[in-house]
C-alpha cells in the first residue's frame, strides 16, 4: 500500500493529490472500507465477503443451509 503524503512535507502539491487520488479507487474496490447492503442482494454480498477473504465460510455457522450452499454455489462458478 502507498504512503500518503504529509502536506506539510515539500513537494509538488499535484503530486500529493494524485497520490490521493490513487488510495481513494483503491481503497473504493476494497469491500472492507464501504459496502452497500440490499436483502436482494444480501448472498452475493456475502459470497463476496468469503471470496475476498474478509470473513470465512465456517463463520456463516448458524445461518441457513439453504444460504450456505447458495454462497457456495456462487464460490465454485
Amino acid at each position: 500500500m502507498q504512503q500518503v503524503p504529509d502536506p506539510a512535507n515539500t513537494g509538488n502539491a499535484s503530486d500529493h493529490f494524485w497520490t490521493l487520488e490513487k488510495r481513494i479507487r483503491q481503497d473504493k474496490k476494497n469491500p472492507g472500507v464501504l459496502i452497500e447492503l440490499r436483502k436482494s442482494t444480501a448472498i452475493w454480498d456475502i459470497a463476496y465477503l468469503v471470496g475476498d477473504g474478509v470473513i470465512k465460510m465456517d463463520e456463516l455457522e448458524g445461518f441457513s443451509e439453504d444460504l450456505i450452499d447458495a454462497v457456495k454455489l456462487i464460490l465454485g462458478r
